[in-house]
């Protein structure tokens, strides 16, 4: 058996699925029951927008971080170490905020509501499913490092 730290976080879905399946189920909703977000079209297309940049902007600085330090991106691979710097020191989970607030920039500039319910509820999910097993798992590998990391950086922002 190999030793603790080698084990992997034991995830139960795959995030951008889920995100994935909650923008396609948002549209089929809508276009089977309609469902627009009662916000003027300008102020959606623009919140919408500002969501999809930042998104874009927060992943990109995120996977800056795992490819310069030659980590694999999927999460339930092994962590050879604690990222705390960059975006890192803003969010313990950026890439998860990314995906986020991408799923919502879409509902908004699309005025659609079930697909920012739906991802939402991706969101809950992923927390779930994903965040609180990585974090035993970061816990266990990292011990006091990571606790003094939690203390001082918040799990979404």
């Amino acid at each position: 058996m190999s030793d603790k730290w080698e084990e992997r976080p034991r995830t139960k879905v795959h995030p951008p699925l889920m995100l994935l399946l909650a923008v396609i189920a948002g549209f089929c909703l809508r276009a089977a029951y309609g469902g627009f977000l009662p916000v003027p079209r300008i102020a959606g297309e623009f919140l919408g927008t500002i969501f999809v940049i930042s998104a874009t902007v927060v992943f990109q600085m995120g996977v800056r971080t795992f490819a310069e330090n030659a980590e694999e991106l999927r999460p339930a691979t092994p962590s050879r170490q604690l990222f705390t710097d960059g975006i890192y020191a803003y969010s313990r989970n950026p890439l998860y905020v990314a995906m986020i607030l991408l799923g919502s920039g879409l509902g908004f500039a699309t005025l659609n509501l079930w697909t920012v319910l739906a991802t939402f509820l991706a969101g809950v999910l992923i927390h779930f499913l994903v965040i609180l097993p990585e974090e035993a798992y970061l816990d266990e590998r990292f011990g006091q490092e990571y606790e003094a990391y939690k203390k001082s950086v918040r799990r979404w922002v």
